[in-house]
């Protein structure tokens, strides 16, 4: 890195090693003896000031990384996906479940952690929240604990993936988090033992915005959008943009959107067909990749009854096109990290 930096440069310095503004601040100033601030720092990326010679020199013999590392930056951690959207009951269990199962049948290790107190995915995997509740092996129990995080997972669908479940006791957790310093910072930090252990990391998310759901998008390299066709689920989207951008620039600058992903389409219906429209303008506004309509099906609700991701007992179900989209453009990002690692 040359000594005269430039802003660009010194963003991507930033984002690249996982740091928010006021964490490059707080590594300066204690490394330099300053008192630059984040607005100074935002002055240097824009170009508005120059970037003194010896901040850039001291970015370029910094060894290691200065701030709080998102999973994937670290060396063979997973790739960490999220499904997010403040509405309930829009597919975002049946996508992480289907995604997972998909990832799995490619040869990766896969872990799916149900975030959501509902536990929904846990349920649909065939595991009884309230009993590992009881044996206290669930998120809740994993969040509080020092012991490390693989200790908490349990095999699910026949050992093709893992699963660390949830129960109502998690509900709890938006409040701790507000009560404790940094609490939304503690499940990235959990994530980050599974390094070595896991090529992808799936997050089902609770169906609001509360600091569980922050606590997800602070830990998650990926968000994917499942949306159901209708009005309701379309209005709450510019507002977890809102959050998003607020998150990437305070906390996870690596943070990105996948896509949004249509749920529950039905073609034959008027409104889902003007939604779907819809859809498509907001992800070409945004330069969002807007992934095929998953078709309601039957299938999805019985698989929920086995105890099975509905791909696993009918590969060809409707919205198996779209899953794997999505599963394919997992695989392409984690190629992607890997080589860059390398």
């Amino acid at each position: 890195m040359a000594h005269d930096m430039s802003g660009e440069e010194l963003r991507r310095y930033r984002e690249d090693r996982g740091m928010n503004q006021q964490e490059l601040v707080s590594w300066l100033n204690e490394r330099l003896g300053r008192r630059y601030d984040r607005a100074k720092i935002s002055r240097w990326e824009t170009g508005a000031e120059r970037i003194p010679q010896t901040v850039a020199s001291a970015l370029k013999d910094a060894t290691s990384p200065v701030g709080i590392p998102a999973a994937s930056s670290q060396r063979n951690a997973p790739l960490v996906l999220c499904a997010a959207n403040q509405k309930g009951g829009v597919g975002k269990t049946t996508t992480c479940v289907n995604v997972a199962w998909l990832l799995s049948r490619q040869g990766q290790r896969v872990l799916l952690v149900d975030c959501d107190p509902q536990a929904n995915a846990t349920v649909h995997l065939g595991v009884d929240p309230h009993e590992r509740e009881v044996a206290k092996e669930t998120l809740t129990h994993a969040l509080r604990s020092s012991r490390p995080m693989r200790e908490f997972v349990t095999p699910v669908c026949d050992g093709a993936f893992d699963l660390l479940p949830s129960s109502i006791s998690l509900a709890a957790a938006d409040r701790e988090l507000l009560r404790q310093p940094n609490g939304t910072l503690i499940l990235r930090a959990k994530l980050a033992q599974l390094a070595g252990h896991y090529d992808f990391v799936i997050l089902d998310c609770p169906p609001h915005l509360g600091e569980l759901t922050v606590s997800v998008l602070n830990a998650a390299d990926q968000l994917l959008i499942p949306t159901q066709t209708e009005m309701l689920s379309l209005m709450g989207i510019p507002q977890l943009f809102e959050t998003i951008a607020g998150v990437r620039e305070l906390v996870n600058p690596r943070l990105r959107i996948l896509g949004i992903l249509p749920t529950m389409f039905s073609p034959r219906r008027l409104q889902d067909e003007q939604i779907l429209t819809e859809l498509h303008a907001m992800a070409t506004s945004e330069s969002l990749r807007l992934f095929s309509p998953v078709r309601r099906a039957a299938d999805y609700t019985k698989s929920v009854l086995a105890g099975r991701p509905g791909l696993a007992m009918n590969p060809n179900s409707a919205g198996a096109e779209s899953y794997q989209e999505i599963a394919e453009a997992l695989l392409v990002l984690g190629r992607a990290e890997m080589n860059h690692g390398a």
